[in-house]
């Protein structure tokens, strides 16, 4: 019931995190974006503001971070050397004891908070950022579970469950080789574009090596596909010899519109002393 009624109260498209959009807010078919992609943006969102990894509590389960055994100091050669390093060492294992029996017994901690609460602010977190939309989704397919009731890792693996999309990897990979470079694209965003797509397609290692090839197969010019047959190149190195290419021509499109001619001489004029009109340059300073 509390839920419910924080979830009423707060406006549309509020996020915990300034720069965290919503995940599903809008009552829309679909939610905006994947939950893969949410994630992603998820993940350094909370690290700004919280300093963990929220992933590292869900993958991780808790731990208690025990110093080291204390290096015990060397007994000598004497008896009563001895005597005395033993003493000191005795009082090291004592204290070293100590800190770990008051370690166990805080628990385990996450940035400076106990393990379970950084769960519990993480979980809020992803809660309030599921936006209005994501939230009713939620409640619907586990109106039985309260948030304060379920883990962070039980929690996680509800929404990977409920909004994890089910891709047809034959269909990513026909829209993949079928994906033609558009008239308003640069190369650079063409490029891009294969590389994203590649990446939903279980391409494996060759995922950067078949987009090189698509690219260079369908990029709209011929002088630098020309130029990328001549020579065996990586996809890094396709990429930059595709963007000097789009620089260079820009640079000479700009310099042609803005009227700049560059006069040509003569070849029989070439490393000529130049002509004053039969005046020294003094003269012509006089």
């Amino acid at each position: 019931m509390a839920q419910s009624t924080a979830k009423n109260l707060q406006p549309a498209g509020y996020s915990p995190i300034p720069g965290l959009p919503c995940f599903w807010e809008a009552h829309t078919a679909k939610a905006p974006m994947t939950w893969k992609e949410w994630l992603r943006i998820l993940q350094p969102a909370v690290y700004a503001r919280e300093g963990y990894n929220p992933m590292m509590l869900i993958r991780r389960g808790p731990s208690v971070v025990l110093p080291p055994e204390p290096r015990k100091y060397p007994r000598g050669d004497t008896p009563e050397v001895a005597e005395a390093m033993d003493k000191k060492n005795k009082k090291l294992m004592e204290a070293w004891e100590n800190e770990c029996f008051r370690l166990k017994a805080r628990g385990p901690m996450v940035n400076g908070l106990p393990w379970t609460e950084a769960c519990d602010r993480v979980k809020s977190i992803i809660y309030m950022a599921l936006g209005t939309t994501g939230r009713l989704r939620f409640h619907q397919k586990y109106p039985r579970d309260e948030l304060h009731t379920i883990s962070l890792e039980d929690f996680s693996k509800y929404l990977e469950e409920m909004f994890k999309e089910v891709r047809n990897v034959t269909l990513d990979r026909i829209n993949l080789f079928s994906r033609n470079h558009e008239n308003t694209e640069t190369m650079e965003e063409f490029y891009g574009e294969l590389l994203q797509m590649a990446t939903k397609c279980d391409l494996g290692t060759e995922e950067k090596t078949i987009a090189r090839d698509l690219f260079i197969w369908k990029v709209r010019n011929d002088e630098i596909r020309r130029k990328l047959f001549e020579e065996v190149v990586t996809p890094n190195k396709a990429l930059e010899m595709a963007r000097t290419w789009e620089l260079g021509r820009q640079t000479a499109a700009a310099v042609s519109s803005a009227g700049v001619v560059v006069k040509e001489e003569p070849a029989f004029l070439v490393n000529r002393p130049f002509d004053f009109g039969h005046r020294s340059p003094q003269q012509l300073n006089e």
